[in-house]
């Protein structure tokens, strides 16, 4: 029973009401937030004092944000491990390119998108799992953006669907003979 649990598919609901109840006992056991923009900036702070100086100096201490970092990192390897789903893939399964045009592009793609994460991150000054624990916290502003990613994350499907729906062509019905 208790390998199933760890190896079958966990619903939605089960899911988000475990993640709930951990950031509810994170902020009673730490009595703050979760979130990671803290161990962002750390680990940035230190890199760019790192290249000013040109010299590597102790590394920053290890605190329970900047271990979140490398918790969440441990943590998504261990699962994707234990479902036997993990693949290491340098460029996407279906494509019509030559070998080196793909890897390229999937690295660079990868690469920009994960950077472009970290700079709205920085920028906002918070990460989408602080603003899942301001939520719970029944922040005003968290709601807001919920309620915004709902909104905008609508209306671009809707627009992308009716995109592939025209640009879809339709298959001719099949006539017996």
């Amino acid at each position: 029973m208790i390998i199933k649990l760890f190896t079958g598919k966990w619903s939605t609901y089960l899911s988000g009401t475990v993640i709930a109840l951990l950031f509810v006992l994170m902020l009673y056991v730490l009595d703050s937030p979760v979130g990671l923009s803290d161990g962002y900036l750390m680990l940035s702070e230190y890199c760019q004092e790192s290249f000013h100086n040109r010299t590597i100096r102790e590394p920053p201490f290890l605190d329970w944000q900047t271990g979140f970092l490398g918790g969440i990192l441990i943590g998504a390897l261990a699962a994707s491990l234990l479902s036997r789903e993990w693949k290491l893939r340098i460029m996407p399964e279906e494509t019509g390119k030559n070998f080196f045009a793909s890897a390229g592009a999937t690295v660079f793609f990868g690469m920009a998108g994960g950077f472009l994460v970290m700079l709205g991150l920085q920028l906002a000054g918070d990460s989408f799992i602080g603003q899942w624990a301001a939520a719970i916290q029944l922040s005003t502003g968290a709601w807001i953006f919920f309620i915004s990613i709902l909104f905008w994350g609508i209306i671009f499907t809707m627009l992308m669907a009716a995109k592939l729906a025209k640009s879809t062509p339709k298959s001719e019905p099949k006539t017996e003979k």
